[in-house]
Order: C-alpha cells, then sequence, then structure tokens
C-alpha cells in the first residue's frame, strides 16, 4: 500500500511539473509573439560617421532591390525618427523598432546616442565599423561599451551586440576579417568580458550592405536571438 501510495504521489508531481513547463513555455509563446509580430523588437544601430547606419535600416525597412540607387546623406543632430517597421528574415516576419537614426559624429555620442538607449531600452544593439579610421571607431565602441556599464537602461534587456565589420566589398581582395580586427584586440576581449559579466551574447559578423553579402545572414541571427523565444537561424555568422 505504501509503495502504491508513493508511486502515486511521484506520478502526480511528474504530471504537475510537465503542466508548469508546458504553461511556462506557452506564456513564453505569447510574449514573443507580442513582441515580433505586435509590438515590435526594440533595437540601436550605433557606429561611427559613414559606416552604414542609415543605409543597414533602410535595408530592413526596403530589402535590397531598394539600396541600388541610394546615396543618403549624413545623419543631422537629433537623428531621424523611424516608425515600426515589418521585415521577413528567415521566412518570418519581424516586426521591429528602432525609434531613431542617429548620427555618428563625436558631438552626437553624449546626447543622441545616450538619449537613444535610454529610450528604446532595446534587446540589441547592432554596432558598425569599417576597415577605415580604426582609432574613431574604437573610440565609438569603448563609447558604447561604457554606456552599457553605466546605464542601466543600456543593459536592462540587452540580449545580444553584433558587431558588423561592413563594406567588406571594399577591403576582402587585401585584408581578411581577422585583419580588421586586429585592430580591436582589446575592444573584443572587453567585449567578451563584459558580455560574460553582464549576461548578453556577442556576434561578429562581415558584411557588406552594397554587394549584400552576409548582411540577411547576420540580421537574422541577431532578431532571433534577441526575441524573448530564441530561436536558432537557418543560417551562421562569425562568433568570438
Amino acid at each position: 500500500m505504501g509503495v502504491t501510495f508513493t508511486g502515486t504521489i511521484a506520478s502526480v508531481l511528474r504530471a504537475l511539473g510537465s503542466a508548469l513547463r508546458a504553461l511556462a513555455d506557452t506564456g513564453q509563446q505569447v510574449v514573443d509573439f507580442a513582441y515580433v509580430k505586435v509590438l515590435g523588437l526594440p533595437f540601436v544601430v550605433l557606429g561611427y560617421r559613414q559606416t552604414g547606419k542609415t543605409t543597414l535600416l533602410n535595408y530592413l525597412k526596403h530589402n535590397a532591390g531598394y539600396l541600388a540607387e541610394f546615396e543618403p546623406e549624413p545623419t543631422s543632430a537629433g537623428g531621424e525618427a523611424v516608425p515600426t517597421f515589418t521585415t521577413k528574415l528567415d521566412g518570418e516576419g519581424f516586426k521591429l523598432r528602432p525609434k531613431r537614426d542617429v548620427g555618428g559624429e563625436y558631438a552626437m555620442w553624449d546626447t543622441d546616442w545616450v538619449d537613444l538607449l535610454q529610450q528604446t531600452r532595446p534587446r540589441g544593439i547592432i554596432f558598425m565599423i569599417d576597415h577605415e579610421h580604426p582609432y574613431q571607431h574604437k573610440e565609438a565602441l569603448n563609447f558604447v561599451l561604457n554606456l552599457i556599464d553605466d546605464e542601466p537602461a543600456a543593459r536592462r534587456n540587452l540580449k545580444m551586440l553584433m558587431l558588423l565589420v561592413n563594406k567588406s566589398d571594399l577591403w576582402t581582395d587585401e585584408h581578411t576579417q581577422e585583419d580588421i580586427l586586429d585592430e580591436f584586440r582589446n575592444e573584443t576581449r572587453r567585449l567578451k568580458s563584459q558580455s560574460e559579466r553582464i549576461g548578453y551574447q556577442y556576434h561578429i559578423a562581415a558584411t557588406s550592405l552594397v554587394a549584400e553579402d552576409g548582411v540577411r545572414e547576420a540580421m537574422a541571427q541577431f532578431f532571433n536571438s534577441i526575441r524573448p523565444k530564441t530561436k536558432h537561424s537557418n543560417v551562421e555568422t562569425s562568433e568570438r
């Protein structure tokens, strides 16, 4: 009798555990649906000037065909509002909420970048660099890493920082991605350390918006990683 009773209790507890796990999974699916289909995934695009920030946002809004004649002017102080929009990646529609497109001039870091991070409370940060002006790119990246450390709003919801080494169409004939990143040894070490300490993921990917090389794969990886119910993309990006 005692053995039967104990077995019954164990069965009940197992069933209860399964029910609670199913309920938690359903709740996560509801939250994921709300972000991905209704509210929009909050994220920001940062980087030194003329690295492709505005072009990337327009790529996501309009897809690659729109970029053939796209030559944006430098983004002015205060930035430009970007309404919530939907893009398709990995065969799925993602509603995205970047809020603003901000410039990369030094004077904008303490103002526009800080304001954007505080207002957006992003789940993801895309930081863009290229093969030119490494000193300025390093300063800008360190500024963002400082903000993540110092601003609760910048890190509270942060799930991923993706470092895009853009304009690969201009440097792949003479350099590898590792060549470019060699200038950023200290910064990538700091990025790895901070991500482990705070608890977000980071990825590094080489892209060319002009040639549409690596962009779609990187964006699928990024947005699938910052959604509430993390989903593995069907494509891979470089991870360090």
